[in-house]
């Protein structure tokens, strides 16, 4: 499943440099993304996580920003979606990258109900490199998030983080 969005960069959404920021970028990919996994999933979806966000290129007012997200691999209950941003200057129509970042949504079940995701068609060789690939990036962060559970312990043990400080982590 796939989402296309596009937004025109207005002043609202600029900085006073007149470029856009991090924040409605972010709310943007993330919205693109989870709407992505909702129709993947056939129900409601949340954030789980986003991964390694690189921002390489500026957008600016009057560009068009290009977000496309792609439902890459479901898991039992999560998936991993796959999201591009570009940007076009209108009066050149150079396409520029601004950022490729990965996201897991998580299905919310209605109810009593158990949700089981449909594995995703496959429909081309860059769909089955994804596939194959969100796998890899699952078991290294899932590898990061013991990694930053046992930190956790050990600093809680040693009395660095109190009760109020864990439950924001």
């Amino acid at each position: 499943m796939a989402v296309y969005m596009c937004r025109a960069l207005l002043p609202a959404h600029a900085g006073p440099c007149g470029e856009l920021g991090a924040g409605p970028l972010l709310r943007w990919m993330d919205a693109a993304a989870c709407l992505a996994a909702e129709k993947h999933a056939g129900v409601s979806c949340v954030t789980a996580s986003m991964d390694d966000i690189q921002f390489e290129e500026a957008a600016r007012v009057g560009q068009i920003i290009a977000i496309r997200t792609k439902v890459n691999r479901a898991f039992k209950t999560s998936m991993e979606v796959g999201i591009k941003v570009t940007v076009q200057d209108v009066l050149t129509n150079a396409e520029k990258i601004v950022s490729v970042a990965y996201a897991t949504y998580e299905a919310k079940p209605v109810g009593e109900a158990k949700v089981e995701l449909k594995p995703v068609q496959l429909l081309s060789a860059e769909d089955h490199l994804e596939h194959i690939l969100a796998i890899e990036r699952r078991i290294i962060h899932l590898g990061y998030v013991q990694v930053f559970q046992k930190l956790m312990q050990e600093s809680n043990k040693e009395g660095v983080f109190s009760t109020q400080h864990r439950r924001y982590l």
